[in-house]
């Protein structure tokens, strides 16, 4: 077994989730790249509540190296709070966060590390390669959105694999809010920032943990994180709207009064499912702020850890 040093220089923090496969593979990597840099680091791998037997082979990994560390949520709590957990127990100099599906390529740490130490204190990656066209354009539909609706000045296509000071880390520690989001909250921090290009990778086992209607909750809490904005947009969208439903009175008037009446009932059901639409939309968007303001004065805590590996115990 393998001694871990007493302040790593780099911590690497990955999301299991349901990748027993591939868990071994992936710390093999980590360190096989790690270790050609010739700098201190830890490796804290965090369990969301794994169905499979992703948490054993954490736990061998830890058992054969200190400086793998195993942190094991009680349940599943969702990546963003499984990151959350990680960097809350890093101790390096620099905090690296990173999927654990491989699909972020470790062999991208050494560019992310030597471009935080050009004097930035957050590196992002982007990737212009997604998996399929659907991907494609609905990522480009949430970056333009979270851009000119939100206005938001961020990264687009922007991975979870990032690097940060552990001044920045520890900014990070100090968002307390329950439904949170890593872009939300390394953007609302600041700082200087750059953005490197790596090229996502395609998930070598299984299919990803994300399935479409997960990721459009996901991008909506990460508009919700950003900023109340939206709440705005509608209110302008319904002002617009107004506005048409003036015109098209008008129209209609002009028409009934020059004898030009024109039949109406197409016109009259699109009008109906148009107001239904923006209706319910409306009703939606400030029903979810409600809910995450619902979730946040119930003050519980952020998550449980059920077992941890080679981490110090807390008082």
């Amino acid at each position: 077994m393998k001694a871990a040093e007493e302040r790593p220089v780099l911590s690497i923090i990955a999301t299991v989730y349901n990748s027993a496969k591939i868990v071994a593979e992936l710390v093999a990597r980590i360190k096989s790249v790690v270790d050609a840099m010739g700098i201190a680091y830890e490796i804290i791998l965090v369990d969301d509540g794994s169905r499979d037997d992703s948490a054993f082979f954490m736990e061998q990994q830890s058992r054969d190296d200190l400086r793998v560390k195993s942190i094991i949520l009680s349940r599943n709590f969702g990546q963003q709070v499984a990151m959350s957990a990680g960097v809350h127990h890093a101790t390096g100099r620099f905090v690296l966060i990173m999927d654990g599906d491989l699909q972020n390529p470790p062999e991208a740490i050494p560019r992310l590390y030597q471009k935080v130490l050009e004097g930035y204190d957050i590196v992002y990656t982007s990737s212009p390669k997604k998996n399929d066209l659907f991907d494609s354009l609905t990522s480009w539909l949430f970056w333009k959105f979270l851009k000119f609706v939100v206005r938001a000045d961020v990264a687009q296509s922007q991975l979870m694999m990032r690097i940060m000071t552990a001044e920045v880390a520890e900014y990070y520690r100090n968002y307390p809010e329950k439904i949170r989001t890593v872009a939300a909250i390394t953007h609302d921090i600041g700082m200087n920032c750059a953005v490197i290009l790596v090229e996502n990778q395609k998930r070598r086992e299984g299919k990803s943990n994300y399935n479409t209607l997960k990721r459009m909750n996901l991008a909506i809490d990460v508009i919700l994180d950003f900023s109340n904005r939206p709440l705005n947009f509608v209110f302008y969208l319904g002002g617009i709207i107004f506005l048409l439903t003036i015109g098209a009175a008008l129209y209609y008037l002009h028409s009934y009064l020059t004898q030009n009446t024109l039949p109406g009932f197409t016109s009259l059901a699109l009008l109906i499912l148009l107001f239904g639409s923006i209706n319910l939309i409306s009703i939606g968007v400030l029903a979810r702020y409600v809910a995450n303001i619902y979730t946040e004065v119930k003050r519980r805590p952020l998550y449980f850890v059920r077992k941890s590996i080679n981490l110090p115990k807390k008082s």
